[in-house]
């Protein structure tokens, strides 16, 4: 079973959760650093041509052509895809954004774990008192269950009210992922995901520090729920008309809850390797490809463009 993005990181991440509190207590480390947090100013550029912006990494024989991607778009919203459809003429490939790899043998560990992810009593008893302010105003608005949420410790609760606050406002997370496999399949194109990250290993691995990030998860969700949804709108129209700046600035909810733990900035750096060795990949046979990345992972600074600039190949901007 393959789950696409950006499920792939909410999925891994409960699953990281599930063996955080299962796990017996231990020192809580310091933060993970927020890898995606910093861009390499450099990059962001605005398009000189219509519809979003493209980078391209070259040797000497080949070529990749890059599309930095958004989380998610409106659903219905149209973009201009013309250059997409003329890159994807003749293209050996499309490496798409990575998906995670579900087995059926992992569906009953992670069903029978989740009474771990269950909370003792109303999980917002123990919240500090400003925090349960804004989690009780922002529950009202996404749900009429005055009890919504309460059952889950507050890094699941979290998860659950980006994804319900992003369904309600009619993001589409598959979006424009789906768009760009579907026109590939249209012209002939073979599509391949960047990596398939497998969720058991990463529930083994993970120790406690999902449940420590708890509240601070759920006040970066919460931050997220209260700008309302015009940052994210903003953002996706400057990603259609190529402003890689305005792209960048949609909240980041989950996303920066990732990073607050071991395992989560672990998928990042994961993300960004696999992503760098399927573009090199792809450059070591003639000709050109095409490849879709998300926005952050490929402009971060130690991100996909600078990884593969490291290794010797030519990297140019939109602007270039």
């Amino acid at each position: 079973m393959r789950l696409a993005p950006p499920q792939l990181r909410l999925i891994l991440i409960a699953a990281a959760a599930t063996a955080c509190v299962a796990a017996a207590p231990a020192p809580t480390p310091a933060p993970a650093v927020d890898q995606e947090a910093t861009v390499v100013q450099e990059l962001v550029v605005t398009a000189p041509v219509r519809g979003p912006a493209w980078w391209r990494v070259s040797n000497a024989t080949s070529t990749v052509y890059v599309m930095g991607v958004p989380g998610g778009l409106p659903k219905g919203m149209a973009w201009d895809t013309s250059l997409l459809e003329r890159r994807l003429t003749g293209a050996n490939q499309l490496i798409s954004t990575p998906q995670a790899a579900v087995h059926l043998g992992d569906l009953l560990p992670l069903w029978s774990a989740a009474r771990h992810l269950k909370s003792d009593g109303p999980m917002e008893d123990g919240l500090a008192p400003d925090l349960r302010t804004r989690f009780e105003a922002v529950r009202s608005q996404l749900s009429n269950d005055p009890h919504a949420y309460s059952a889950w410790i507050p890094f699941v609760a979290a998860l659950q009210m980006v994804g319900d606050y992003r369904k309600k406002t009619g993001l589409d997370p598959f979006e424009p992922a789906k768009t760009v496999g579907r026109l590939a399949r249209q012209h002939g194109v073979p599509v391949k995901p960047s990596s398939l990250l497998p969720v058991m290993p990463i529930v083994q691995a993970a120790e406690t520090e999902g449940a420590a990030a708890g509240p601070a998860c759920l006040s970066d969700a919460l931050h997220e729920i209260e700008a309302g949804p015009g940052p994210v709108r903003s953002a996706v129209d400057g990603w259609a008309n190529g402003d890689v700046a305005q792209a960048l600035e949609a909240e980041r909810g989950y996303e920066k809850c990732v990073s607050r733990f071991p395992e989560g900035d672990a998928i990042v750096s994961q993300t960004m390797s696999d992503a760098t060795n399927a573009i090199a990949a792809a450059l070591a046979k003639p000709g050109h490809s095409v490849a879709i990345v998300n926005l952050r992972t490929l402009l971060a600074r130690g991100g996909v463009l600078q990884q593969l600039e490291a290794r010797g190949y030519t990297v140019a901007n939109p602007a270039q």
